[in-house]
């Protein structure tokens, strides 16, 4: 499997949505039109956009038996898209909070009532916050390499220094290997060689670097998320929530942070092993079973045979053979 490909899926449409916080850019893969397709909407991570971040996971070879159940809006944070235009020297980049808001703006554009969100790194934190706010409108969570707090003091330094690199030089090895530790962790040695290398050269290429300044300068001073278990710190979240972390990911911990804010009942936390922390491109096949178990078990598609379906992946990647091993843990655990 290779990440960050060119070609577009044939059923792909793209519109920009207006928001407070100017047109945002959003990628349709399916017929909306369609009553049987459930929405799902997708926010992506730092560094990429809506399509570099979920358009290979989408497409994965018989990823479209599970795809073609759903109707899925990818949106992109203000100024993100890889063709877009460089943001006004005088645009005031939204907050956290003022990003989650664009999902609502999204949301009633397609005359969406409820929606599955699915979000990754700082799309994971947008779309958790906004479910905060609007749990009526939220069917469930899918997130991945999520964080709940504010930036630690070395997360901080990181990515403060990125910034002002991206403003004041461009693009820098300082910032490529933040990016990198962002979405793969520190051992490399986890995932394919040839995805490090192409998401490597990819990073050094990102065009816009002010407008990755800016949203890197919005995560960096986000609040903490209103959430709390009991619901006496935060808003109890009734919400139904998959969190998904691979062995290797940075932010391991951070999950299992967020797991402990989490209602017992209504959430799930799996850790998938060999795998680093980009596992949409690492390990779709594992993402893919955990999504559809999780989904079945709020009653969704009850006739699909996840297994068989699973096995199908697992051998168009490793070539007939191979399999995943996927560490499953309640979040009574934590």
């Amino acid at each position: 499997m290779q990440p960050l490909m060119d070609e577009a899926a044939s059923n792909l449409t793209e519109e920009k949505v207006p928001t407070a916080f100017g047109n945002v850019k959003v990628s349709i893969y399916g017929d909306r039109n369609d009553p049987k397709k459930i929405p799902m909407i997708t926010f992506h991570d730092l560094g990429l956009d809506s399509e570099s971040n979920f358009q290979n996971f989408f497409q994965f070879v018989s990823i479209a038996e599970f795809s073609d159940k759903f109707c899925i809006y990818n949106v992109n944070a203000p100024g993100q898209e890889m063709d877009a235009q460089a943001l006004p020297e005088n645009f005031e980049y939204p907050t956290m909070d003022g990003i989650a808001k664009t999902i609502d703006s999204v949301a009633d554009y397609f005359k969406i009532n409820q929606f599955i969100g699915f979000g990754v790194g700082v799309g994971a934190n947008v779309l958790l916050r906004y479910a905060a706010q609007n749990q009526n409108r939220v069917i469930a969570l899918i997130l991945v390499n999520c964080c709940s707090g504010k930036s630690g003091w070395v997360e901080w330094g990181f990515e403060k220094w990125s910034a002002s690199y991206l403003r004041k030089v461009g693009m820098t090895k300082f910032t490529v290997d933040y990016l990198m530790w962002h979405h793969f962790g520190r051992n490399y040695d986890r995932c394919s060689p040839d995805i490090v290398r192409q998401y490597r050269v990819f990073f050094q290429h990102l065009p816009n670097p002010n407008s990755l300044a800016a949203f890197i300068d919005a995560y960096i001073q986000r609040s903490p998320l209103p959430i709390s278990r009991d619901g006496t710190t935060g808003v109890q979240l009734k919400v139904p929530v998959l969190q998904l972390i691979g062995a290797g990911s940075a932010h391991v911990e951070d999950t299992v942070e967020v797991n402990t804010k989490l209602d017992p009942a209504h959430s799930d936390w799996i850790k998938i092993s060999d795998s680093c922390g980009l596992v949409l491109d690492d390990r779709p096949d594992a993402v893919t079973e955990s999504m559809m178990l999780f989904l079945q078990g709020l009653g969704y598609f009850p006739t699909l045979n996840v297994m068989k379906m699973t096995k199908k992946m697992q051998e168009a990647q490793n070539g007939g053979g191979g399999g995943f091993s996927a560490i499953t843990s309640n979040s009574n655990e934590f």
